[in-house]
């Protein structure tokens, strides 16, 4: 069983994006635990018509789009001209029947899991505002290789980075010249299975380490789980889809065993050519998950403009809850967070998604009343 963050103790935001639901309870994140509630996650893969999913407690359907999570209790409703596909959470290719159904998946053991989002620091800072390099790979991540790409943000006016990976009997550091990335060489020291690693990149006076927050290292996945997520990857392959719906999937499955980096690197590869919300709001969720809180909020926009032109509003919703927990929580804009609150509240009435609107009218009353 793969490790995952727990949640538990401190009062902080939490969107369950995949619920529809904004909740704000008393919880933390603890490394270390074993997901053992995991949410599955049965995903919408092709489309081809008009679907649409009542959850329960709504009034009202919404449309599907690609990526929609679909789960145990939605009423799903499908035209007689219309076509739909879910693959379910233990990777089997599922097709909807026409007229109202209930989602096809059987309840087994979930291959695809709902990746947890990570709490924001209530710093009411960004990682970038410094002038230190912020390491963008890897970070708070598992990986698959173990010759992985290091990446870290440019800093205006350096022109050499001094790049370390250190850990348990490891330290290795390289120069390197205007370049904002380097992979880590084959004659490296090798990254071995157990051990917490660290990228540290430093400047001529700044350094990466300054960057608040803990947990910010990598590790390399154990041989067994790596041979686990391989066949996984195989199985997802053979279900026959098109090139940017198995690379989501991939992604979805990366995640599930908490390796972001390689899962961001599978997204980011097909955002330009597949533009679909949900690869942009997977992107957020995972950018969200490593502390990258201005790749998850850019994210978010795009996902919220690709939800529009898709008019799919429950879409819209999720990314307006994320946008609002960014605000609050990392910037302390309560205009901004207000905002998508309101929005979230709008689309929540349309759908009869009275939950989630009481919940938000809530928060609505609260940031008025304490003006934070």
């Amino acid at each position: 069983m793969m490790q995952r963050y727990a949640k538990r103790a401190t009062l902080l935001l939490v969107v369950l994006l995949e619920s529809s639901i904004l909740l704000f309870l008393p919880q933390t994140k603890l490394r270390g635990s074993e997901n053992q509630n995991a949410q599955p996650v049965n995903l919408a893969v092709f489309i081809q018509g008009q679907l649409s999913v009542k959850r329960k407690g709504w009034t009202s359907y919404a449309p599907v789009v690609f990526g929609t999570n679909l789960r145990s209790g939605d009423l799903l409703r499908l035209d007689d001209s219309s076509r739909a596909k879910i693959v379910c959470s233990d990777l089997t290719l599922r097709e909807i029947s026409p007229g109202i159904v209930g989602v096809p998946c059987e309840e087994a053991q979930p291959l695809l899991r709902r990746a947890d989002g990570s709490l924001i620091n209530a710093t009411r800072s960004w990682p970038g505002d410094g002038p230190y390099p912020i390491v963008l790979s890897p970070r708070r991540t598992k990986l698959l290789s173990q010759h992985p790409v290091l990446r870290w943000t440019a800093v205006e006016g350096a022109s050499t980075y001094l790049v370390t990976v250190r850990g348990r009997d490891l330290y290795w550091s390289s120069r390197v010249q205007s370049a904002t990335e380097l992979k880590y060489p084959d004659n490296a020291p090798p990254l071995v299975v157990g051990v917490d690693y660290k990228l540290i990149v430093q400047t001529a006076d700044q350094s990466s380490s300054a960057e608040p927050g803990l947990g910010l290292g990598f590790s390399i996945i154990s041989a067994k789980e790596k041979k686990i997520v391989q066949d996984e990857e195989k199985q997802i392959e053979s279900l026959g889809l098109p090139p940017g719906p198995t690379q989501f999937l991939i992604a979805h499955l990366y995640a599930s065993h908490d390796l972001n980096a390689e899962a961001i690197k599978r997204l980011e590869g097909i955002s330009d050519t597949f533009k679909v919300p949900a690869v942009a709001r997977l992107l957020g969720d995972l950018y969200l998950n490593i502390g990258l809180l201005r790749q998850a909020e850019t994210s978010y926009l795009s996902s919220l403009n690709l939800s529009i032109e898709a008019k799919d509003e429950e879409g819209q919703m999720l990314d307006h809850l994320a946008l609002a927990r960014i605000y609050e929580q990392a910037l302390g804009n309560v205009k901004s967070a207000n905002e998508q609150l309101d929005a979230t509240l709008a689309i929540a009435n349309k759908l009869g998604d009275d939950y989630t609107a009481n919940e938000v009218g809530k928060r609505l009353a609260e940031l008025k009343r304490t003006g934070t």
